[in-house]
């Protein structure tokens, strides 16, 4: 096994620029007479492809005949270390560690719009600053993106004005544009026809250009196969393969390596791992007895090898399929089934651009069937290929461009398919950057200040709908709002107040079942009573008292007060009255409207089910009861026991307003009514069970106890 030995990552080289005192703000005026033609490449160390793309356009702008001086920056690290940490090296760990979670990620903001425009105005707000100031700096007359996260932020700057130079970006992917089309983008490159309508719905119609691929023009130089293997080494003889993993080697590269060494026909297995080292040192610990398997790391030299190939064996897709394509080598897609990888090695694949192995039994028949018969000899018309369904021209073999039919491609075990057919050459990247149109327009400043407007008025409402629609601080709110929740009442009598919670439909029979028991309690129903219920509540000697009805709605507290207000005259109460709150409590909106209308929620000492098992702690005197109750025979048993067990404890249940309006009671302000506080009780221990005390009378509140007979105010 031969090893070359991998080259730590490759900055950038800066191009020569210079500049013009005269110019002022971001971007500047055309070149000037004689001038050179001033061009900013904003690229990333986010796989390979992305930087690659960036050479070959600077590559072609220097090839033109107009004076051009060409910058490539790192986009990211312009943007910020922040940003460019959790960009890179989240991907990096993601596709290390949990390939799932990009996947995910991916989907969500493929799929889920909020998601994608929150990550947009994030991207924003953490980078265009920085991102401006460096396009400021480098006075550039077009600027060029080449990853997406860098278009995202350079088409809001160029909508916004800040940008005042054309915007390009490069687009090397097929599907999945979501964030490498922009509408602040003057002109978009994409490589492949079919890419051209997602742009254009994106980013407006005319924002898309088809441009021959953005490749270095060392991948179009014809090459000899035989003399591109002796120049590195292999066997003349025989099949080769290369297995890559992209500059960043990730994948199932060791997996593809294992499953072709037990293929006889294939002589040497170059496996490329990019600038993993870690990939490098296990790939060549792995193979290390195996001859025909030779490691790369990161290398310069991917014309030869693709020139003295076979079959690719790629894991991403990208520009490393275009460089394949145009030395008209056979690509197999296998290994890295996440993310953009997936969808765009498989929207390449439907249009017969490569073939895609799902699993690694197919790795093996995909390749064999994607040996040629021969290689196209060099400087023969198939050993330049263009662009796009171009760039598929054949598997193998040399088709007819322009002839209007779908070369076959004839594989070694001499079956055929039919691929696409190869439109003509798409224009020059350069000659578009060069002269870019004028697209964009700008966002007038008054819609950009109205919009900021709006969009904190809406987080404002949206945020305290949501804080008055909560729960989570009521003890805070009470506290500073002065709320005393009414839980009992000092009283030198042995009662206790009872309110029975029910449904308006449950009411009148739960009150007719309990009036024939002999008790008599308060009940709350939440909905504004008839005169009809009034009356018949009236005449078996119960009360009712004002509710807020049991709601999940997220604006329930609108209109809280008058629906309150609206019981209480059907009652015929005062202007302050006590009332229950919702079993969950009151949210925040609820306690501002009846505080501010001066009513007084029951909280209650004591909260208990009819049906539940009776408390074990003890009770007063004064003390308060909330229980809730169907509206049935159980539901009335339930409420029965509950007053037999008081009753078990020397203590009556009455109505809340009996028990407040005790002749030697005097109001106070905290909710209570004030007097001599009475002497706490025991309560007797409570029966397996449940069921009434045996031997003990249940003890009934007298129907004349001077209260009144529908409510009671503060």
């Amino acid at each position: 096994m031969s090893v070359t030995v991998p080259r730590r990552p490759v900055h950038l080289r800066l191009g020569s620029r210079r500049r013009d005192d005269s110019s002022s703000g971001t971007g500047v005026a055309a070149p000037r007479n004689g001038g050179a033609h001033r061009v900013l490449i904003l690229s990333a160390d986010v796989g390979e492809g992305h930087a690659a793309a960036a050479r070959a356009l600077s590559e072609q702008l220097a090839a033109s005949p107009q004076p051009t001086e060409v910058t490539i920056i790192d986009g990211l690290a312009a943007m910020g270390r922040p940003l460019q940490m959790v960009v890179e090296d989240g991907y990096r760990v993601q596709l290390k560690v949990a390939p799932w979670t990009y996947s995910f990620v991916y989907w969500t903001l493929d799929h889920v719009w909020p998601v994608r425009w929150v990550s947009r105005r994030l991207l924003y707000l953490v980078g265009s600053r920085r991102l401006a100031r460096c396009v400021r700096e480098h006075r550039p007359d077009v600027v060029v993106s080449t990853y997406p996260v860098i278009t995202v932020v350079l088409g809001r700057l160029r909508r916004m004005g800040v940008v005042t130079c054309p915007t390009v970006a490069t687009i090397t992917d097929l599907t999945g544009l979501f964030f490498w089309a922009q509408p602040g983008i003057d002109t978009h490159l994409v490589c492949y026809d079919e890419s051209v309508s997602a742009v254009e719905r994106i980013a407006g119609r005319g924002s898309a250009q088809v441009v021959a691929p953005l490749i270095s023009a060392e991948f179009l130089e014809p090459r000899c196969p035989a003399e591109s293997r002796r120049a590195l080494g292999l066997p003349e003889e025989g099949r080769m393969v290369v297995v890559s993993g992209g500059g960043w080697g990730v994948g199932d590269i060791e997996g593809a390596v294992r499953e072709l060494c037990g293929v006889p026909e294939i002589s040497s297995i170059v496996c490329l791992a990019g600038r993993n080292e870690e990939l490098y040192e296990d790939l060549g610990n792995s193979f290390a007895h195996e001859d025909r398997v030779h490691v790369y790391g990161f290398t310069r030299r991917m014309p030869e090898l693709l020139a003295a190939a076979d079959v690719l064996v790629h894991s991403t897709g990208g520009v490393t399929c275009l460089e394949a394509k145009a030395t008209r080598v056979p690509v197999v897609s296998y290994g890295l089934p996440v993310g953009h990888a997936s969808l765009n090695t498989r929207a390449m694949a439907d249009l017969r651009l490569l073939r895609l192995a799902n699993d690694i039994d197919e790795l093996r028949e995909l390749v064999k069937a994607s040996f040629p018969l021969e290689r196209p000899e060099p400087g023969s018309s198939g050993a330049l290929v263009t662009h796009t369904t171009a760039t598929a021209e054949a598997v193998a073999g040399n088709g007819d461009r322009g002839s209007g039919t779908r070369p076959q491609a004839t594989s070694a075990d001499g079956d055929s398919a039919t691929v696409a057919h190869a439109p003509e050459v798409g224009e020059s990247a350069a000659s578009v950057v060069l002269d870019p149109p004028r697209r964009v327009q700008v966002i007038p400043a008054w819609r950009v200040r109205t919009a900021a407007i709006m969009t904190q008025c809406v987080l404002l409402l949206v945020g305290a709908t949501a804080l008055m629609s909560t729960d989570d601080i009521n003890a805070l709110a009470s506290m500073l709002l002065r709320v005393h929740p009414l839980t009992r009442v000092q009283t030198d009598r042995p009662d206790v107040g009872l309110v029975v919670r029910t449904s308006p439909e449950t009411l009148l029979p739960l009150a007719g079942a309990l009036a024939a028991r002999g008790v008599r309690v308060s009940f709350a129903d939440g909905v504004t009573p008839s005169p009809d219920v009034v009356g018949r509540l009236r005449a078996l000697g119960d009360q009712l008292v004002p509710g807020v009805p049991e709601s999940g709605a997220l604006l329930r507290w609108v209109g809280t007060d008058s629906a309150l207000e609206a019981q209480a005259r059907a009652l015929g109460l005062g202007s302050h009255f006590y009332f229950l709150p919702p079993a969950r409590g009151l949210v925040l909106g609820q306690i501002f409207e009846t505080r501010t209308a001066g009513d007084t929620p029951i909280a209650g000492a004591l909260r208990l089910r009819a049906s539940g098992p009776l408390p074990q702690r003890g009770v007063r005197a004064g003390d308060v009861f909330v229980v809730s109750a169907p509206g049935s025979a159980a539901g009335a048993a339930g409420v029965a026991r509950i007053v037999s067990w008081l009753g078990s404890a020397g203590l009556s249940a009455e109505p809340l307003a009996a028990l407040v309006s005790s002749r030697s009671i005097s109001a106070s302000n905290s909710g209570e009514r004030a007097s001599v506080a009475a002497a706490a009780t025991s309560t007797a221990s409570e029966t397996a069970n449940g069921n009434p005390f045996a031997g003990v009378d249940v003890n009934f509140s007298p129907s004349s106890t001077g209260a009144s007979a529908t409510g009671m105010t503060v």
